[in-house]
């Protein structure tokens, strides 16, 4: 089955746009012949795969058991995410697919994730990442230490906050968002809140409205956002 190509062209411009975040995998697509033998292949997955990072894994269908990989890698799912990963190390997650209701990925360490679907399950951060999701995100973020960079290209219904300290975020949501949901996040104290909405329930502008900048039980916080448009 593969990558769709599609999918392939769509991760090749996220790679450019989040400064090469997914190289490893559009080298791969690009001379498959060179990096082949690097990747191993799975094409029914309902047992649980211990990935040691030492090569990249397809797992050519739906992942319905999980998936460790305590040392990094390249892990591409070629379907819906409908267990748990757990991962630690430099990663580069590609799915394609949705992340399921009941699905937790659990990141320690330096992390890049595409979602070529929705998330209706969690994304627990420890250390620093960027997730891309093309569609909506509908479930659970708890982002890490000391940064995250979020782009959701449909609708954020989902919740968003620490998982511990609440150190810098940056957010793009190409869709709709709530501004109660948008201040519930500046509310909690980030170090660095900064976010670009495509479309929300208020008048396009800058907000927040008066000072953007809070001293914190942990010092200063800093929030500014900006809304494209209005929904009605």
């Amino acid at each position: 089955m593969g990558i769709s190509p599609n999918t392939q062209r769509r991760v090749a411009y996220v790679d450019i746009m989040t400064d090469h975040a997914f190289s490893r995998s559009v080298s791969h697509w690009r001379l498959p012949s060179e990096s082949k033998s690097r990747w191993s292949e799975v094409n029914s997955q309902t047992k649980t795969v211990l990935f040691d990072g030492k090569e990249a894994l397809i797992i050519d269908c739906n992942s319905d058991a999980t998936i460790s990989a305590p040392e990094g890698g390249v892990i591409h799912v070629n379907g819906d995410l409908n267990a748990d990963l757990d991962c630690a190390g430099n990663l580069e997650i590609v799915i394609q697919g949705n992340v399921s209701r009941n699905s937790i990925i659990r990141a320690n360490g330096f992390f890049h994730i595409y979602i070529g679907g929705s998330i209706y399950g969690r994304i627990e951060s420890q250390d620093s990442g960027k997730i891309w999701c093309d569609g909506n995100h509908l479930g659970d973020i708890a982002t890490g230490h000391p940064s995250m960079n979020l782009h959701i290209t449909g609708d954020c219904v989902g919740s968003i906050v620490p998982k511990g300290k609440a150190s810098l975020l940056y957010l793009c949501v190409d869709g709709f968002m709530k501004n109660e949901s948008i201040s519930n996040i500046a509310a909690i104290g980030y170090t660095v809140f900064n976010a670009t909405i495509g479309f929300g329930d208020v008048e396009p502008g800058l907000y927040p409205i008066g000072i953007g900048c809070r001293i914190t039980d942990t010092g200063y916080s800093h929030s500014r956002w900006c809304v494209q448009t209005q929904r009605r």
